[in-house]
């Protein structure tokens, strides 16, 4: 007997085995059995019959990423088109041109291809006006180390895909001609740079192999040290000289610095002529190799022994799980996007259809991805929206510690490939891509843009109204379901997302975000007012990191304004109240007239807003109809520009953002060039501004700069985290619409109640809630490899 909650007696009879006799132990055995036999075949047919009831998903709308026909105008040239350029210009023989395979320092070679962006007058009069089709070009890089004077030169050539004729590209922005030194290292000059290292270290490889535990440059097998580049080479316009620091040759070899570096002078044009010219060992330093042996040997230098990690201690610069999980013994799988209905959005090629949005999209080899004819509701907002750089600067004592990188002369539209289910949701559509650079032929990198609706986890709207006596009177919102494109670069050691977020209230949002391996020295107590130390004595330095945007807005057409609506502070009198003083914040717009008032330099005691208008469009309330930019992730550049420094060659990170007069001549801040001579750039973005053109009723660009300083801390180890490492801006309407675009969206939700009733009612406007089919499995194939095309 037992007493239940509310206190009565209940009884159980409990039947045993023992006392029903074996008998009844028997038919209760038998009976048993027949029923978990049938429980088990009802299950498994009515299994059968649910598992056919469940359909995979619908596709959606298409998306055909490779179509028929001729490229858009804005699309990256095909392989087709590469190889044209490429054979056109091998085949005109004045130039002497050699194909890369045959070429050695002293010819003259192709180092990358690419397209060449139509004028804009023509672009728009094809897309707008029933125009021709501007013609497709390449642009065509050249290094000229067969000239009389070696020099960098540039070719147009088309047109494509059958080229007749190619003219020399010498724009009136930058400097012509492109000097000798101002060129990236290809890989024809780099296999001179190791060859030199080689015959310098060979006389210290003994040395190197007594202080880090057998590791050494030369015949290492597999204790190897690896020499990592440092830009830029020299300190002085004109200087080609290029520090080096080894590093063990293991798995995130990134973060296992030794303390000892050699500086390698490549400026002479005859390689036999190059020469270490400096050594660093244990912070100690000698004019020479042979110097710094013989003084090795003779006792005067203090030693150092490196012993190399082993066991969990070399873990740390491994991606492989290690550490104690603070997650569920058993793995589980986490949450996964769906697209019940299928596809919202379309795809034609190059060409992205979302929601009312529409654009373009390039994956540029030198600067990265690019929008092009950004539409919404089939108005253009933007005519181009790009990456133009992107830069590192480091801060250090050690030498490799000065660096400051300046990515666009690296190959960074050449990302390698996207993995299913982690860098981009299972659900999104690939995008392969062509790029030549450095290379013979065109190269595919497979899967290296990628397109996906996210469920951004907020409501882009929504509002709970009280009627303040019972609950509510109505609930209204939307989820913010919002299309991404998203391409990763790995230059080195970083990994760096570009996202292009287009929400459905007609914002687009801009985001950058870091990741991948810090940059690492060996850490000596001088380095201390630079970093931490760190895994494996090493330390990550402090540095900064920018990125710059062209943002070619054009708001009701190309013939715009630009104005800040400034906040300010205003000491008044009310009528009601005219014995008090009251202090109110008010709106002044100022119009900007000329370039040089059109830079910002953010002033939190001044806040306003950026807002580019047309003054012959306005809304239903008579307000000039807007795009407006807000900055979400900005650090001031605190380093000086006057004379010949570093900040010369990248100008723009002065500036938070910089209006300028649109030409065709200016068509980015920087060059593939600016990285090796930083001093005289071939690009100075400064005379952009300095020319002080008018921007009143003018085609006008936003030159938009994200920057965030970053102090490495243990938690960078082995990678650092993306979360926190998020910079943003937003491209948002400004009373260009009257009312909220996505107020529009069948994708809301109403709950109110109905007339007469004490009941909720809930009006989803005919969006189906009930899924009745199965996400299709899409396994994850990584290849990871370029191919030539």
């Amino acid at each position: 007997m037992e007493t239940d909650e509310d206190g009565r007696t209940v009884t159980y009879t409990v039947v045993s085995a023992d006392r029903a006799g074996s008998g009844g132990a028997v038919l209760w055995k038998v009976a048993t059995g027949v029923l978990l036999l049938v429980c088990i075949a009802l299950a498994v047919a009515l299994g059968v019959v649910v598992a056919g009831d469940v359909k995979p998903c619908g596709a959606g709308m298409a998306a055909v990423t490779v179509v028929e026909g001729p490229p858009g105008v804005f699309d990256d040239l095909t392989a087709a088109e590469i190889k044209a350029a490429r054979d056109y210009l091998l085949g005109v023989t004045p130039l002497g041109i050699k194909p890369i395979g045959e070429a050695t320092f002293y010819d003259n070679y192709i180092y990358v291809v690419e397209l060449h962006l139509p004028p804009k007058a023509e672009a728009l009069s094809y897309l707008d006006s029933n125009g021709p089709r501007p013609e497709r070009q390449a642009l065509v890089t050249v290094y000229g180390g067969g000239r009389t004077q070696p020099v960098v030169e540039q070719y147009v050539v088309g047109p494509l895909p059958n080229p007749t004729r190619h003219t020399a590209h010498t724009p009136a922005g930058r400097k012509n001609p492109i000097p000798w030194h101002s060129r990236n290292p290809g890989g024809i000059e780099r296999s001179l740079m190791n060859e030199a290292m080689s015959q310098a270290t060979r006389q210290m490889d003994d040395i190197l192999a007594e202080s880090f535990d057998g590791f050494r440059h030369n015949d290492c097998g597999e204790l190897c040290l690896l020499p990592l580049d440092s830009v830029p080479r020299g300190f002085r316009s004109g200087e080609r000289m290029t520090w080096q620091r080894f590093h063990r040759g293991v798995e995130g070899f990134f973060l296992h610095p030794l303390p000892c570096a050699i500086e390698l002078n490549h400026t002479d044009m005859d390689h036999t002529r190059w020469q270490v010219i400096q050594v660093e060992y244990n912070n100690q330093y000698f004019p020479s190799v042979a110097d710094f042996v013989q003084r090795y040997n003779d006792g005067s230098v203090e030693k150092v022994r490196v012993p190399a990690p082993t066991g969990d201690a070399a873990l740390y610069s491994s991606s492989r799980r290690h550490g104690s999980p603070a997650h569920p013994s058993e793995p589980l799988r986490g949450p996964e996007l769906i697209e019940p209905d299928g596809r919202r959005y379309k795809v034609t090629g190059r060409h992205i259809e979302y929601m009312g949005w529409s654009f373009d999209w390039r994956l540029a080899t030198t600067s990265g991805p690019h929008l092009f004819d950004v539409r919404m509701n089939g108005e253009r907002i933007l005519y181009e929206l790009a990456m133009k750089e992107i830069a590192t600067w480091y801060s250090g004592s050690d030498p490799v510690m000065t660096s400051k990188f300046v990515d666009g002369g690296l190959p960074v539209g050449g990302n390698f490939e996207l993995a299913r289910g982690i860098d981009c949701p299972t659900t999104a559509t690939f995008f392969d891509t062509v790029h030549m650079m450095d290379k013979a032929g065109p190269v595919l990198y497979k899967n290296s843009v990628c397109v996906f609706e996210l469920n951004t986890g907020i409501p882009l709207r929504r509002h709970y109204e009280s009627n303040y006596y019972d609950g509510h009177s109505f609930y209204g919102g939307l989820v913010d379901n919002a299309l991404v494109l998203r391409t990763i670069q790995t230059v080195g050691n970083y990994d760096l997302l570009y996202d292009f977020i287009f929400h459905q209230n007609g914002v687009l949002e801009v985001k950058a975000t870091l990741n991948g391996y810090v940059r690492v020295t060996y850490y000596h107590p001088n380095q201390a007012p630079y970093g931490y130390p760190a895994w494996g004595g090493s330390m990550a330095n402090l540095h900064q990191h920018f990125f710059n945007y062209k943002v070619d807005l054009d708001v009701g057409g190309t013939v715009n304004r630009f104005e800040t609506v400034d906040i300010t502070v205003d000491n008044v009198t009310l009528p009601f109240r005219p014995d008090v003083r009251h202090f109110l914040t008010r709106l002044e717009r100022s119009q900007k007239t000329r370039e040089a008032e059109a830079t910002v330099q953010y002033d939190f005691t001044k806040p306003k807003y950026y807002n580019f208008y047309s003054d012959n469009h306005k809304n239903r309330f008579d307000v000039h109809r807007g795009y407006r930019i807000q900055l979400n992730g900005i650090s001031k550049n605190l380093l000086p520009k006057d004379g010949a420094t570093a900040v010369n060659g990248a100008a723009w990170m002065d500036y938070q953002v910089a209006v300028t007069r649109r030409k065709d001549s200016e068509p980015s801040s920087s060059s593939i060039f600016n990285q090796n001579d930083l001093y005289d750039p071939v690009v100075n973005f400064q005379s952009f501004i300095d020319d002080n053109e008018n921007i009143v009723d003018e085609d006008l660009v936003a030159w938009v700069t994200l920057a965030a300083h970053h102090v490495p801390h243990s938690e960078d180890f082995p990678t650092t985290a993306t979360a926190g490492n998020q910079l943003q801006f937003f491209i948002r309407p400004f009373h260009f619409y009257d009312e909220d675009p996505s107020i529009a969206s069948p994708n809301a939700v109403w709950i109110g109640r109905g007339p007469g009733s004490s009941q909720n009612y809930v009006d989803r406007y005919g969006t189906p809630e009930v899924s009745t089919c199965e996400p299709k499995h899409i396994p994850m194939n990584y290849d990871g490899r370029w191919h030539y095309a």
